[in-house]
């Protein structure tokens, strides 16, 4: 395509926040018919980058993403082409690929991959399961009295490891599985929750996980493993028929701390990746909460990087924890049209987030329950009771100019 065609042309600046990409921010004069792939062409050219050195870029003015050419926009904005337009630019990537799938008998409604290559989910059947790369479940680990709604790897050395589960049944549950002699067992069991848990996250060191509950709150536990059972308030003792269906020789483990500030169900908790005593939290009341766990606070704190949150009013949100105004959005992501339930940021590239809804617009054919995305896998649980695995590209296809 050649850049210097006839026609109305706008000037543009350039900036970007990869610095391997960044070229000199002066205002260039740019034909207004361009789109994507040619704008995509100038950042090449200016990076002198040719042949399979391409790359191609996706580009936002006002946070907004340029889906049109630049003379659409303008015309849709009411701007004349003699405003100097500021254009961000990221690299881009073509959509995840379809791999395989693994089936369940019921929703699968957590899902989590392991460094190793092994995957996790949890089903609406009650049963964690254990899968391998070939689609083949290598273990199902049975004990929980009601659906799973958050899984969690622990430890592993290859051969065997630990893991948590939580489910509706309000228990968490830690297990030791071991693939040369395919057996597995209940370590601990967590009480302390009123209702449903809904999520767990580890922190940076290991020692500590939180859990989020339909209860509102938010608990703390170690990952120690108990030789006896803890002190467990007497309100969260089984009742004689729970008694009866539960193990008696399970060990039970009390958290160490409670959070307490949401007013309806904490659907997400996750810790810093810089910081095993920073939480954050989301929640039914449509709050996200950073958390202090060391002085057990609900407080503003100041780390890099952007939080994403989904609502069910199908909005992602962006939040900057660097704001002393948590109530301020950054920037909001439209564009399902049902319950945003998931998200999950890329791992290799700040600019790079998943989202799943129910919608199914991750090529689920049903609603999207959890996802997760490690390195350049992405999975996906939902209503159609299977895992999916695509792998992200970290290139895109051309459109016209």
């Amino acid at each position: 395509m050649d850049t210097l065609a006839e026609g109305p042309q706008v000037q543009v600046k350039f900036v970007t926040q990869q610095r391997q990409y960044a070229i000199p921010e002066t205002p260039i004069q740019t034909p207004a018919r361009l789109r994507r792939y040619g704008l995509s062409q100038i950042i090449n050219l200016v990076l002198q980058n040719e042949g399979e050195k391409q790359r191609p870029f996706d580009f936002l003015i006002d946070g907004e993403f340029l889906r049109t050419s630049l003379a659409e926009y303008l015309e849709e904005k009411n701007m004349s082409t003699e405003n100097v337009l500021m254009i961000e630019y990221v690299e881009s990537m073509l959509p995840p690929t379809p791999l395989s799938s693994y089936e369940h008998d019921d929703w699968v409604s957590a899902v989590q991959a392991h460094h190793l290559g092994g995957f996790l989910t949890g089903s609406y059947d009650n049963h964690v399961r254990l899968w391998n790369k070939q689609a083949e479940c290598t273990q199902i680990l049975t004990g929980h009295n009601g659906a799973i709604k958050a899984v969690q790897w622990l430890t592993s050395n290859g051969d065997s490891g630990t893991l948590l589960s939580g489910a509706l049944d309000r228990t968490i549950l830690a297990w030791e599985y071991n693939y040369v002699d395919n057996n597995h067992s209940i370590l601990y069991e967590c009480k302390g929750h009123t209702a449903g848990i809904e999520s767990i996250a580890l922190n940076l060191t290991g020692d500590r996980f939180a859990s989020g509950s339909a209860d509102s709150m938010i608990k703390i536990w170690t990952t120690t493993i108990p030789t006896v059972s803890d002190h467990i308030e007497e309100n969260f003792k089984e009742t004689r028929k729970q008694r009866r269906t539960a193990k008696e020789d399970r060990i039970l483990k009390a958290p160490i701390l409670t959070l307490a500030a949401h007013t309806g169900s904490v659907s997400a908790v996750v810790f810093s990746p810089a910081s095993a005593n920073t939480l954050y939290s989301g929640g039914w009341d449509h709050s996200v909460r950073v958390w202090d766990i060391e002085n057990h606070v609900n407080v503003t704190t100041k780390h890099s990087g952007l939080l994403a949150s989904g609502h069910a009013d199908t909005i992602i949100r962006l939040w900057d924890p660097r704001s002393e105004d948590s109530s301020v959005v950054k920037q909001t992501l439209s564009g399902h049209q049902n319950w945003v339930t998931s998200v999950s940021w890329s791992p290799s590239s700040a600019y790079m987030l998943a989202s799943g809804s129910y919608d199914g617009l991750i090529k689920v054919s049903k609603k999207v329950f959890s996802i997760d995305w490690s390195n350049d896998i992405l999975l996906s649980g939902g209503e159609d009771n299977q895992m999916k695995i695509h792998k992200v590209q970290d290139t895109t296809g051309r459109d016209e100019a």
